[in-house]
């Protein structure tokens, strides 16, 4: 590690680093476990060369989410230029899947329960974040149907056919769904502050609980985007459904139409990264809506 930047962590840190080991990471960062001086750990994440710096929306995020909600996230320790550090969350994985999808169900739960204060335009955030590499648009909209189908479902559907991920005719599919929406989506949900990208690896399991929430891709919206996101690709027990329903009633028509209509944002996030089966899959929801 650069003196100068050794120097600067342990400034900010209160104590050297005298170790450093690789940890299994995103797609975009080289993530490492650091070992200060009296044997404390912390995470630092660094963008690869190849990808954009994140780190500072990262961290605004970060300090977001531990301002506006009692969802246990990582501490942000130190940010510069090309760097992240954060405080490191032990976990040992899952030991009871029902007890850890209960745990994770009562923190999420609990976040949506956070609400946007922009009562004139509630839906959005107050900048553009990131998810994964790629921006995510967040320009605050006065109702839901408009904010998802511009900012989220048309802005990814054409970026993954200016990228040539998709033709002409998947894009043009789409936009025939899009005008569908205002009869499926609702017009003004609760705009609830949203992890957005809660898969299986973002969520940290320490045998039967929740331990940490990490990698976020805030915004305030329709708090089953994260659910949706959740029964894609969370892992988890159907447990978490029945628990969250306890603190959040899960309205009717999520399961039957909605969640469908949901992971089509993740999954065209996934169709702009990997293209592959993800378009199949985008397609089998197209198909399952007439379009």
């Amino acid at each position: 590690m650069a003196s100068l930047l050794a120097k600067q962590l342990e400034k900010a840190l209160g104590s050297a680093v005298i170790g450093s080991r690789p940890m299994r990471g995103g797609d975009i960062a080289d993530v490492s476990l650091l070992t200060l001086a009296g044997g404390h750990k912390v995470v630092a994440k660094r963008p690869r060369g190849d990808q954009p710096d994140t780190t500072a929306v990262e961290a605004m995020m970060l300090k977001h989410l531990s301002t506006h909600s009692d969802l246990p996230v990582p501490k942000v320790l130190f940010q510069n230029a090309g760097i992240l550090v954060i405080s490191h969350i032990p976990h040992a994985g899952i030991r009871e899947p029902e007890k850890a999808a209960k745990s994770v169900a009562a923190h999420v739960a609990s976040l949506h329960g956070n609400l946007s204060s922009d009562k004139t335009a509630p839906y959005g955030f107050k900048a553009d974040t990131y998810i994964g590499p790629l921006v995510q648009q967040n320009r605050p909209a006065r109702d839901w149907v408009t904010f998802f189908t511009e900012h989220r479902l048309m802005a990814m559907a054409t970026s993954c056919h200016r990228t040539d991920k998709f033709g002409a005719e998947l894009l043009a599919r789409i936009e025939t769904l899009a005008t569908k929406l205002p009869d499926i989506l609702p017009k003004a949900p609760a705009a609830s502050l949203l992890h957005g990208d809660l898969w299986a690896g973002n969520i940290l399991i320490d045998g039967d609980m929740a331990a940490g929430f990490i990698d976020p891709a805030i915004s305030y919206g329709h708090g089953e985007m994260d659910l949706a996101f959740i029964a894609l690709m969370g892992g988890l027990e159907h447990s978490f459904f029945d628990t969250y329903h306890c603190h959040r009633p899960i309205e009717s028509g999520f399961f039957e139409e909605r969640k469908a209509i949901y992971q089509l944002w993740p999954l065209l996030v996934h169709v702009r990264l990997f293209g592959g089966g993800y378009v199949r899959q985008v397609a089998s929801i197209l198909d399952q809506f007439g379009v």
